[in-house]
């Protein structure tokens, strides 16, 4: 069997569906781990705090890899190419596995110096040392990834982070459990290296996907005879030229979470908080909070991978009109997935905490703030596919750059005067900045204006009688005597059939973008049945 290419609309439910199923995984295990006494906030601490440091050594080292290879192997897939297709991935596996290799050593050897002169907390060194081997992996992985997504073959890339996440969390909890006993800091780096085993599995299965299907591969490469072998060093040249961009965007985004890293212990403790106390604050952020906010986020990364080859491929052949209409179709679906999560998270964290977090209860406000930043956050993340797809590669660096820095000012002047509250808004600030900055290059590019009433107006509108049905039957619920718990779960279960019947009853999509939904064509005709007089 051929690697086949999947439809727009296919490959993003794939990916969405993944990115479902891994959360839910990865939701699970963090949960499982914070409500371990041995572990709890104090280990979370530590665990993010190494893992935001990897994030951002990862994204030097694989330099956004992904994006860069399926943009350019989608453009030559667009005019027929596939020879030079494969070349730009073959050379892209020799050449980033090279520098995954050098990444890796450096975390290792210097984690020591990290740890303790960077981070001011020495424990993370065993986190970083766990840690240090998933480069190699990771990178090979996404040049695999890039390539299987630039050929717009999203299946296998959703199989594989399935894979991933489900030997990750089911290791975590193994490691963690066997190192009961050890202090909160060993017991992170056991947690880890879940990660490093994870990224193995991973390459192993994306690379047998590959080997299986190398011969229809080259069948298919025998067709592009008629264009001209590139030169390895064009190849080269070409990687480099479009990586840098991309790869400036990935550096950045992860640096915003070192900056909470750097500056948010260290601000703890000048606001009087002692280290363990610092460390335990911090957990409830990287152990929590951003756990939470990341779903919404997650679910809607598939619309920000999706749309670079899509649009890249569409652009090559002079279909622009077409780009420009996925593009607003996807901030449509993209707004109506943020604000809903955004205003459940807002108004129930303290139910969620209780529910989730029975043992470790603490910081439900702190969720309420940084929900906040759901909306600029899930909006940006879709417009920064589109923009990489329109050719302006640099952009999305550009906007999370302004967006860090205001976060950064904010962290250092302010946690030491006011506390723990200060992280969730800088949060806010930074995402707020970025969405800005982000959307007004967008529409300049497409030399259109955003549409208030479908992006804003529309989905505040249903998400607030979501609410309404919330409150309603969670006040109801509990009134006939049901379980608290229970009772949250059912009424999460009212509120979603609730938003999804509104979106039909007042036709928030219209006929033709129902039609591109899964089984659309019936509720098309259920949904826009004309009113009888």
């Amino acid at each position: 069997m051929a690697v086949k290419k999947q439809t727009f609309l296919k490959g993003i439910l794939f990916v969405m569906l993944s990115q479902f199923i891994i959360k839910i995984l990865g939701f699970v295990y963090r949960i499982v781990l914070t409500n371990f006494k041995e572990f709890g906030d104090v280990g979370n601490s530590y665990y993010g705090s190494g893992y935001t440091v990897y994030t951002l050594i990862l994204a030097v080292a694989t330099m956004g890899i992904p994006n860069t290879i399926s943009k350019l192997v989608s453009e030559k897939i667009a005019i027929g190419d596939r020879r030079a297709a494969h070349k730009i991935f073959r050379v892209a596996l020799g050449l980033f596995s090279f520098t995954a290799i050098i990444f890796s050593l450096m975390l290792f050897f210097g984690s020591s110096f990290i740890a303790e002169k960077l981070l001011s907390n020495p424990g993370v060194k065993y986190t970083l040392m766990a840690l240090s081997p998933a480069i190699i992996f990771v990178a090979l992985s996404a040049v695999l990834r890039g390539y299987f997504i630039g050929m717009q073959n999203m299946v296998e890339y959703s199989k594989a982070q399935i894979i991933e996440q489900v030997v990750n969390s089911v290791c975590s909890v193994i490691f963690v459990v066997m190192l009961f006993g050890s202090t909160p800091e060993i017991m992170a780096a056991g947690s880890t290296l879940a990660t490093t085993v994870a990224a193995s599995t991973t390459f192993v299965y994306l690379y047998m996907y590959y080997a299986k299907n190398k011969k229809d591969i080259w069948e298919e490469i025998k067709k592009s005879e008629k264009f001209a072998i590139e030169p390895t060093k064009k190849v080269i040249e070409t990687l480099i030229i479009c990586v840098i961009p991309i790869a400036f965007g990935s550096i950045i985004s992860s640096l915003s979470g070192l900056i909470d890293t750097v500056t948010v212990i260290d601000g703890f403790q000048k606001f009087k908080y002692t280290l363990v106390e610092a460390n335990q604050k911090f957990g409830i952020y990287t152990g929590k909070v951003d756990v939470l906010v990341t779903v919404p986020l997650s679910l809607n990364v598939a619309f920000s991978i999706a749309l670079v080859p899509f649009i890249s491929g569409a652009v090559k052949k002079g279909r622009r009109d077409e780009a420009i209409e996925k593009i607003k179709f996807s901030l449509k679906i993209s707004s109506l997935i943020a604000f809903p999560c955004m205003a459940g998270l807002f108004f129930f964290a303290p139910e969620i905490f209780a529910l989730l977090f029975p043992n470790s209860p603490d910081g439900a406000y702190l969720l309420s703030i940084q929900s906040l930043m759901l909306v600029f956050a899930v909006l940006a993340q879709t417009a920064y596919g589109a923009v990489q797809g329109l050719g302006k590669l640099y952009v999305p660096g550009i906007c999370l750059l302004l967006g860090a820095i205001v976060k950064y000012v904010v962290n250092v002047v302010f946690i030491p005067i006011y506390g723990d509250v200060v992280p969730a808004i800088s949060t806010v600030l930074f995402n707020f900045v970025a969405f800005v900055s982000v959307f007004i290059v967008l529409y300049k590019t497409i030399k259109q204006k955003p549409d208030i009433k479908e992006l804003f107006l529309k989905p505040i509108g249903i998400t607030v009688l979501m609410v309404v049905v919330l409150l309603a039957s969670e006040k109801v619920l509990l009134l006939v005597g049901l379980n608290a718990k229970i009772t949250y779960i059912v009424s999460i279960v009212f509120a979603v059939i609730s938003y999804l019947f509104f979106v039909l009853k007042f036709r928030i999509l219209s006929e033709s973008e129902l039609k591109q939904l899964p089984l659309g064509d019936k509720i098309a005709k259920i949904a826009c049945k004309p009113k009888k007089k």
